[in-house]
């Protein structure tokens, strides 16, 4: 048999919380999960496996547990059951994603497009070849007009600032000796 067995804090019957305790050398901790004091009484001891027993399996801690998964099916069943039911936002914004947009069509660009090349290369001494029938001949190159629609960056490396501020060094450690 185990001497100064501890008593453990504990909720008693009322709800209110008591704190933890020790019992002297060669007496154990008594009683049952909402009432704890210490005795010598072998056959009444409550070691403290017993008491974490009280504290995980008490009815309020069943009822936090049961209630916290009864909350987390609600949701879920909530969550499913909007994206099934026609008359959810959650369902009419998928079913919206789903369909393509059917809208003006917005042109990409005001030029138009270049012809084909010459399915074989054309030598420059025959002149301009005939138009085909059912082809009517375009322009090679798009005509003069406005500039294009996005600003044009400079490319290549940024140039050098002698009063820019240095970029960020981060601090090296300095060791002794070196």
């Amino acid at each position: 048999v185990a001497g100064g067995e501890d008593c453990l804090w504990y909720v008693d019957r009322n709800g209110s919380w008591h704190p933890g305790f020790d019992c002297e050398f060669f007496t154990f901790c008594c009683g049952t999960c909402h009432q704890r004091y210490c005795c010598r009484d072998p056959l009444r001891l409550l070691t403290e496996r017993q008491q974490r027993h009280c504290l995980a399996f008490s009815p309020k801690t069943i009822a936090g547990i049961a209630s916290a998964v009864v909350l987390f099916i609600a949701i879920v069943t909530t969550i499913v059951c909007c994206f099934m039911c026609s008359c959810c936002y959650l369902y009419q914004r998928r079913q919206h994603l789903r369909t393509p947009l059917q809208g003006p069509e917005i042109p990409l660009s005001s030029y138009t497009p270049a012809a084909p090349p010459a399915p074989f290369p054309m030598d420059p001494k025959a002149g301009p070849m005939p138009p085909q029938p059912g082809f009517t001949p375009m322009a090679m190159y798009p005509p003069p007009g406005p500039a294009a629609q996005y600003p044009m960056y400079p490319s290549g490396p940024p140039v050098y600032n002698p009063t820019a501020p240095p970029p960020y060094v981060p601090a090296q450690p300095s060791y002794p000796g070196a």
